[in-house]
């Protein structure tokens, strides 16, 4: 009997009715519905992809929500939903390998800044999640577990969006209803995806100019139409100008801007853009230095230091004398610092202000699509005046070292900046605005169908004639559907293909066999044209750790050291292989090189990473052997292999995780990090030694350990097809 009533109130909920094909979910709390009825329903009738319908209610909790989810789509074929207002977000906890970077300690800081926000939740139905509860403050905020027996890898079944409006220019209803009005009234143009810009803040890349170029090609693969004219395509980088927050600004507000990629860092609230630029004479230097030191100090004092322990410690730090920080908070002193800071950055009020018209937006950054807040950076643009209708954001921090634009032809060949989410998504990314906002197709051919599970369907899309992304996207169905001929086909797409962007893939999709054809690649992919390519070989090489690979991480460092985050990458990896291997084949090539003017600095230049590298592995082989010890030092030691998984230690931990001697914390926390071996030469020895282990089902294997244990195996058995 509930659950007749349940579903009755759930059809009672929906104010239209989708006939027909595939639909689209607006599910939107019942105030908001309200407050916006009409802009509601004609932005359901907007949506000419899908078959719109509206369900608005109450929402309680995510479960409701997702359940409501998972029924439509087994009773409605559905393709995608969007949470407008005020849906119930889900706060993930333990699925911090689900996210590109995200790795802070959930015991040590609060649950809200330790979750990751994720849409995963509703439209990745592979994912299993075990509820924690409700936050009691912000009651909107429920906290989850990744499941041990859950799917441990992001494959969303569905597309997802978020249209969440804010309290801080007007009310939200208003905004809520403007911003409905605008999608309704710029999807009814007719634009093609032919003018992209691409800005590159401060530190992005390492401020490496060998990584930004790039970009020049794999966006002429993905947007051939930009390139079709000298005003479509452009590219800045935050050097351009002393400070580049009003150039950026006014190019976000051109009339006729289709796509902004953002390369920079970030907050819920800014943009870091720039940096100060360098004086013109020692005054100016001088000037500029005393700033930084100055905000250095009331940084400290934010995060909990008095005025006179944080002036102590940067004098300390630095080596300064009170000269340099003495004024940092007298009034005009800290305004005029103030003024200048916000030169180096894009605030909410800047977006605003600048009624930005660029219809989509790429953020390559932490947080600015935090949709926790009650604004932030991607929400700021659509909500404003102006054109914006989409952005792609990350809730939580993001790796820098990531292709940003991943299967970016799909929008070029009009697919719904949702439907592309779908098929390159990652735990904290998040379309902020309206996912069924497309683009109208460059190509004369019909674009695929995401949905069909058919391989032969899909091969028949790998020919030369298509775009280089429709082919990505081929491989990547074929990829989910579990082809067995992948691992070949990749392989041969990888050493024929012209185009970086899908080279790119084919490496990124055979990092899940082990069948040697990913070695092959690899070490391949040393000489691609492609930085990001070569960048990425060296870095999976160093987590791989096989030894007969340093040879060819040595060579690639000393032809290619300039450029900085392939240098980074096969540095950090010297600890990674055995007996200070690395090293000495090193200096073995230094000393044989005769084109190296001075090897003595060369060689200095190159020690701080290796050395620490290796140092670090040090640390961590102690603190593995300090058996019996749960001190919060070894604790922080072994933790810090999430990011330093050694291969040759893998032994060792296996060891530390069935010793019944050792304290249960950490044999569950050693069993966590294991599953962060997910490239090393040994996964699979790993993975047969934990089942060996579950299989004897010893008396000290706790439901906790064993779960841990459970995620681990299904983590590295994902990379082990």
């Amino acid at each position: 009997m509930k659950k007749l009533l349940a579903l009755f109130l759930l059809l009672a909920s929906l104010t239209s009715y989708a006939k027909a094909g595939k639909s689209f979910a607006i599910i939107i709390d019942k105030t908001s519905y309200e407050n916006c009825k009409r802009q509601v329903n004609d932005y359901a009738s907007s949506v000419k992809s899908f078959d719109a319908f509206i369900s608005a209610q109450e929402w309680i909790n995510p479960e409701q929500v997702r359940d409501s989810i998972r029924t439509w789509y087994k009773t409605r074929h559905l393709a995608g939903v969007v949470f407008i207002g005020d849906i119930p977000v889900a706060m993930v906890r333990k699925a911090q390998h689900l996210a590109s970077a995200f790795k802070m300690d959930e015991k040590a800081f609060p649950k809200r800044d330790s979750s990751i926000p994720s849409d995963r939740f509703y439209d990745d139905f592979g994912l299993k999640f075990d509820y924690i509860g409700r936050d009691s403050t912000e009651t909107n905020f429920f906290y989850y577990n990744l499941d041990p027996e859950s799917a441990q890898e992001v494959s969303p079944d569905i597309f997802s969006g978020r249209i969440k409006p804010s309290s801080n220019y007007q009310d939200k209803y208003s905004e809520l209803s403007k911003y409905l009005e605008k999608i309704v009234r710029v999807k009814s143009e007719t634009n093609k995806l032919d003018r992209v810009s691409s800005y590159t803040g401060y530190g992005s890349f390492s401020n490496s100019m060998i990584a930004w170029k790039d970009e020049t090609v794999t966006l002429r693969e993905q947007v051939p139409d930009a390139f079709k004219n000298i005003d479509g395509a452009q590219f800045f980088v935050f050097y351009q100008y002393p400070f580049m927050k009003d150039v950026m600004m006014k190019e976000a507000g051109q009339p006729d801007l289709d796509l902004l990629l953002y390369h920079h860092h970030g907050t819920p609230e800014r943009q870091w853009i720039g940096e100060y630029p360098g004086g013109s004479n020692d005054d100016e230097y001088y000037a500029i230095a005393k700033m930084q030191a100055r905000n250095v100090v009331r940084t400290r004092v934010r995060y909990g230091a008095t005025r006179k322990e944080a002036m102590k410690q940067v004098m300390e730090t630095y080596g300064l004398d009170s000269t340099w920080v003495c004024d940092t908070f007298n009034p005009k002193i800290s305004k005029a610092d103030s003024i200048e800071d916000l030169k180096t950055g894009i605030e909410l009020d800047d977006i605003h202000n600048a009624k930005p018209n660029v219809r989509m937006l790429i953020f390559d950054a932490c947080y600015n699509g935090d949709f926790r807040e009650n604004d932030n950076v991607a929400n700021r643009y659509i909500m404003s005046d102006g054109k914006s209708i989409a952005a792609l954001g990350n809730s939580v921090n993001v790796l820098q070292d990531k292709a940003s634009s991943t299967l970016l032809g799909m929008l070029t060949a009009g697919y719904t900046v949702g439907e592309w989410n779908q098929m390159s998504a990652i735990m904290e990314s998040t379309i902020i605005g309206d996912p069924t906002f497309a683009f109208t197709p460059v190509y004369d051919f019909q674009k695929p169908d995401i949905s069909v599970k058919n391989a032969g369907y899909w091969k028949k899309y790998l020919k030369k004639s298509y775009p280089c992304d429709i082919q990505g996207l081929a491989l990547k169905r074929l990829y989910d559907l579990h082809y067995k001929g992948l691992s070949g086909l990749l392989l041969k797409t990888y050493e024929t293909s012209p185009y970086y962007m899908l080279r790119l893939n084919c490496l990124t999709l055979l990092k899940h066999y082990d069948d040697g054809n990913y070695e092959t690649v690899l070490l391949k992919a040393l000489d691609d044209p492609y930085e990001y390519t070569r960048r990425k070989a060296c870095y999976f090489l160093g987590l791989r750790g096989d030894d007969k690979n340093v040879p060819a991480l040595v060579d690639e460092y000393f032809r290619d050291y300039n450029a900085k985050r392939i240098a980074f990458n096969i540095l950090n990896s010297a600890g990674f292989f055995k007996d200070s291997l690395f090293v000495k084949t090193f200096d073995k090539k230094l000393e044989a090189s005769d084109f190296i003017y001075d090897k003595k600095r060369f060689k200095e230049e190159a020690q701080g990473y290796m050395g620490g590298s290796i140092s670090i592995n040090r640390s961590i082989l102690e603190s593995i052997e300090k058996t019996g010890n749960d001190s919060r030092y070894r604790a922080a030691m072994l933790s810090s292999m999430r990011n330093n998984p050694y291969p040759q230690y893998a032994g060792k931990l296996l060891k530390l995780v069935e010793n019944d001697k050792e304290p249960i914390s950490i044999r569950i926390q050693t069993a966590e990090i294991l599953g962060w071996f997910s490239y090393a030469w040994n996964r699979v020895d790993i993975v047969k030694e934990l089942e060996k282990y579950m299989a004897s089902k010893p008396s000290s294997v706790t439901p906790e350990l064993g779960g841990e244990i459970t995620k681990t195996i299904g983590r590295l058995k994902v990379y082990l097809r």
